[in-house]
């Protein structure tokens, strides 16, 4: 029996307050076994299709006609037709409740007799489709998210607020506020400013060690500094360890006292996909290292499910738009590479370069 438990995500007004959706959230889900069935919903709610209140409305209304049909044609027991029933009533009471203020896609997985019920909305469109098993169906919800956690530090002369979270969803966790003496007094003297310029110093030190002491809980995948032109430069070439320089993606523009999580994950939107670009073709390439060598990768679906099974697997990376024979077989190869705690990359900018490989790859621990 695997873990069981409560997952939860509370809604305001029918917006889904839900955290970052990042590697250990996948984690949790895809280590997750019930007795009884778990219902997984994807729907597709791309704007251009689903704009308005009525074209979701028949969304919703498909989706659970179809689910419904699927739970009747389930072969369960009583008990398991029981919670399968309750999670569809469980489903339709959130969906009469949602209204997406962002996203272009939602994902809910439902086990009511078992405590589950969790939903996310998802920046990138999935296909509709619905799965009854044992665990979350969950490499579709992989294929719609960046599943980092980024540690974004916004920094000024004052101020220095901490957040996390990735394309989807940002969240803040930490702000801290140091009074810099004379800040905004006239200069009325050279030493006075110095005085004044060695406060700041001392705040983005103290900004610096704290962003050091949260790297150190390896939570965090990647960095952005964020603030005005003078300040986030300022922290990030004099105050950042070199540690976190190593992890640092870009800086970019912003007004730190007021700013509220969604202006920063826009701000930070080109950093978020320029880096995952980088980072796919910074793993394409070192497979393409190891493969000429012959040593630490594997290529193609029987090699990698054969690595899968020694628990060798570092980083699972495919072609996002893989669909093998038997969809069961990639939910597989996802939840052991999830198991193991390997990195799992769907290539959305360089997937191409996988197709002559077998669309699936992946770089060995030893």
């Amino acid at each position: 029996m695997g873990i069981r438990g409560r997952m939860q995500t509370s809604t305001t007004a029918g917006y889904i307050d839900a955290p970052p959706l990042v590697r250990d959230t996948l984690r949790r889900l895809g280590a997750f076994r019930s007795e009884v069935p778990v219902l997984s919903l994807y729907l597709d709610l791309d704007p251009a299709e689903f704009g308005t209140q009525q074209a979701r409305r028949s969304a919703y209304t498909s989706l659970l006609d179809e689910a419904r049909k699927r739970v009747a044609e389930h072969g369960a027991d009583n008990a398991a037709k029981r919670s399968l029933r309750a999670d569809l009533e469980r489903v339709q009471a959130f969906l009469n409740d949602y209204r997406p203020a962002r996203g272009r896609g939602l994902a809910i997985f439902a086990a009511s007799a078992a405590g589950l019920f969790e939903a996310y909305t998802l920046a990138r469109s999935p296909r509709t489709r619905i799965a009854i098993g044992e665990s979350p169906y969950v490499p579709p919800l992989l294929e719609g998210i960046d599943a980092r956690d980024w540690l974004i530090v916004l920094v000024d002369a004052r101020h220095a607020r901490f957040l996390h979270g990735n394309p989807d969803h940002v969240e803040e966790f930490a702000h801290d506020e140091d009074h810099v003496t004379g800040q905004h007094e006239r200069q009325s003297t050279s030493d006075h400013q110095r005085w004044v310029e060695h406060e700041v110093d001392v705040h983005l030190q103290d900004a610096a060690a704290r962003l050091d002491r949260e790297l150190r809980t390896g939570r965090f995948d990647r960095v952005l500094v964020g603030g005005s032109a003078e300040i986030a430069p300022r922290f990030a070439e004099r105050h950042m360890s070199n540690p976190a320089r190593e992890k640092l993606a870009g800086c970019f523009g912003m007004e730190v006292p007021d700013a509220v999580p969604d202006d920063v994950r826009a701000a930070a939107a080109p950093h978020f996909d320029e880096d995952e670009r980088r980072h796919e073709r910074a793993v394409l390439d070192r497979l393409a290292e190891r493969l000429g060598r012959g040593e630490r990768a594997a290529a193609g679906l029987a090699d990698v499910c054969a690595m899968l099974e020694q628990a060798r697997v570092e980083t699972l990376l495919y072609d996002d738009g893989f669909e093998p024979p038997d969809p069961v077989v990639l939910e597989k190869v996802v939840e052991d590479a999830v198991a193991q705690s390997a990195e799992i990359l769907p290539l959305r900018h360089h997937g191409a370069e996988l197709r002559r490989r077998g669309q699936i790859a992946a770089l060995l621990r030893f």
